[in-house]
């Protein structure tokens, strides 16, 4: 009875908890502000699973490991969410990814005894921080310098989780090699260094300059924009425009690595970047010849079939 009610309970505040952190929150503007949000309680998950497993050690009981554990997978798992957001994409589907891991490693806590249970959360850990590393390396979100940061340390980290299970079912838990460099200090250290190397990184998003700041041309690129931004906006609504320009600023890095950002989109090197980018946007982004029309060299100017298009989907637009 006392292990049922103690699994009916991690798995009610896992759910209610990561429910309350993303679903209510994903459709709402500001993806800087939604980032720093899931980053923030990522860390806290991280602070709160040493201070569940500093409980457990002092004879806390079961039910504090199954936290300290959950706690300790949602931390990365939360954070890939955050960069899901950066990405614009995936954010829902990372959301109840990270319900259904934290919920699973939870239940094996309660249910499977160490140290099979720590070997399930080793994995959590490992699938939890490549997938953070995947969506920054994937999509490349915005501002890179510090996404680069978390992404090198959330897969140094998987890489450190895997290596665990592996040298745990080699040598055996308890062998002398698990222990010189997978015992308590090792990991903790570890743990510390990557909280620590990621706060920065959250702090430089925070602080560092915005993506849609202006920036200084750089020689011999062309700007690729979508054009007359109102009366985009008004044909086809605030939100899907700004989709585009996501979009946009992705297919052109898929071309040129080098692509910088520009207010409503990017400048590269590419060559006939307009011709280029709208055949890539077409094969790789979904996008409509229409959608097409909007794109516009180094001249901002829409043209008259721009203007002539958009204007016949104003009646039916939404914002």
């Amino acid at each position: 009875m006392g292990l049922s009610l103690g699994l009916l309970g991690v798995c009610i505040v896992v759910a209610a908890a990561m429910l309350f952190l993303a679903m209510p929150r994903v459709g709402t503007p500001g993806p800087l502000t939604l980032f720093l949000r899931f980053a923030a309680v990522s860390g806290v998950a991280a602070v709160g699973s040493s201070a569940m497993y500093f409980i457990y050690g002092s004879g806390g009981g079961l039910l504090t490991l199954a936290f300290g554990d959950v706690s300790m997978v949602s931390a990365p798992a939360l954070l890939t969410v955050a960069v899901c957001v950066l990405a614009r994409r995936g954010v829902r589907r990372a959301a109840v990814a990270a319900l259904m891991l934290a919920t699973v490693v939870g239940i094996v806590s309660v249910v499977i005894p160490l140290p099979a249970s720590l070997a399930v959360k080793a994995l959590g850990l490992t699938a939890a921080c490549a997938a953070c590393t995947v969506v920054v390396v994937r999509s490349r979100p915005q501002p890179a310098g510090p996404l680069r940061l978390i992404a090198t340390v959330t897969g140094v980290y998987a890489v450190f989780s895997a290596a665990r299970v592996i040298v745990a079912g080699v040598a055996g838990w308890d062998s002398p090699l698990y222990a010189a460099a997978f015992s308590f200090g090792p990991t903790t250290l570890m743990g510390g260094l990557a909280v620590v190397l990621i706060g920065a990184a959250v702090v430089r998003v925070r602080f560092g300059p915005r993506p849609d700041a202006p920036r200084a041309r750089r020689s011999g690129g062309s700007v690729v924009v979508v054009g007359d931004w109102d009366l985009a906006a008004a044909a086809f609504g605030p939100h899907r425009v700004r989709q585009l320009v996501d979009d946009l600023r992705r297919a052109a890095r898929d071309l040129d690595p080098t692509a910088t950002d520009v207010p409503r989109g990017v400048e590269t090197h590419a060559s006939d970047p307009v011709a280029a980018l709208s055949a890539r946007l077409r094969e790789a982004y979904g996008w409509t010849v229409e959608d097409t029309i909007l794109l516009v060299g180094d001249d901002p100017q829409p043209s008259p079939s721009l203007k002539h298009r958009l204007g016949r989907r104003l009646p039916a637009a939404r914002d």
